[in-house]
Parts: C-alpha cells; structure tokens; sequence
C-alpha cells in the first residue's frame, strides 16, 4: 500500500493584508507554517494569521510559546558558548605571543 502526501495550493492573507498566493504548506510548526509560494519560501506566523487558519492548522498558542522559548535558550547558549570560543581564542594568543617573546629574548642573551 502506497500513501501520497498532496499539497494543495491555497491563498492565505495575513492580517496585515500581505498576501500569499497560490501558497503551498511546507511544513506545520508550533508557531507558525512554512509556505512555498512562486517568490520562494517564507514562514508565516499564526499570530499574522486570521483566526479560521490558525484553527485549520491546529495552533496552540501555549505549545507557541514553548516552541519559542526554546528557540530563545538555544540562542542564548550558542552565544555563551561563541562567547566562551572566543575567550579561550584570546588566551591562546596571548599564551603564544608570551611564549614568543620569551623564546627572543632567550636567544638573544645567548
């Protein structure tokens, strides 16, 4: 038995009038779905969408709010973490330039 996934084009208008049309769904996520449209691919968040879409594509503005917040700790952790790589970068340079320097200064008593 074979199971086809078939996606139709539909036209969705967000609620600040910015249309999408002959629009088809990518993908469903928490907060929003991904659209393929002639003009590439964009992500509209249900908050930008009417109420009768947000049903259509079971929203949950809680399981939204997760979805998000988890977004937001996964930035903050690469960014201490980019953070930290670039402060064990520092010490590394400076740890050579003092070896360097001290290298010189041994050949140069000899």
């Amino acid at each position: 038995m074979c199971f086809a996934s078939i996606a139709l084009a539909d036209d969705f208008k967000a609620t600040d009038g910015k249309e999408y049309k002959n629009a088809t769904v990518t993908r469903v996520e928490a907060d929003g779905i991904v659209v393929k449209t002639k003009g590439g691919i964009s992500k509209v968040y249900f908050a930008e969408l009417p109420t009768d879409v947000q049903e259509r594509f079971h929203y949950d503005p809680q399981k939204a709010a997760a979805a998000q917040a988890a977004v937001v700790r996964q930035t903050q952790e690469l960014n201490q973490f980019n953070s930290q790589q670039e402060e064990l970068a520092k010490q590394q340079k400076a740890a050579s330039a003092k070896q360097y320097q001290q290298g010189a200064r041994a050949i140069s008593v000899c």
